[in-house]
């Protein structure tokens, strides 16, 4: 019960983080095409970003991002060993930023008529 309350405060922490200083300041999300997770995004799957979905691509990364966040730190929670909390830790994390953004990448495709 204990991991789920900290899965719970720490998915709801990271995502009012991006909400304060990324969607909500123009300036910041102005820059935001030209982050990692945009740059691997128009790279990989295409992506274009335009004014009209730049928001809702910054709301679905952050929801992503908080979720791979929040699931890392559970799981990390799961394990009293520091080197298998590493291991566990990485190849969570690292799994998680591929299918997420993996499942975004392949929705803007096919919504911006990709194949």
């Amino acid at each position: 019960m204990k991991e789920l309350i900290l899965y719970l405060i720490t998915f709801i922490v990271a995502y009012l983080f991006y909400l304060i200083f990324v969607i909500s300041r123009k300036s910041v999300l102005k820059k935001f095409p030209e982050g990692k997770e945009m740059s691997y995004l128009k790279i990989k799957y295409g992506v274009k970003v335009n004014d009209r979905n730049l928001k809702e691509i910054a709301r679905k990364v952050c929801l992503a991002n908080s979720f791979i966040l929040s699931t890392t730190v559970y799981v990390v929670c799961l394990f009293d060993n520091i080197f298998i909390e590493i291991l566990v830790g990485g190849i969570t994390l690292i799994t998680l930023i591929l299918v997420l953004y993996h499942l975004i990448g392949t929705y803007y495709k096919k919504k911006q008529g990709g194949k």
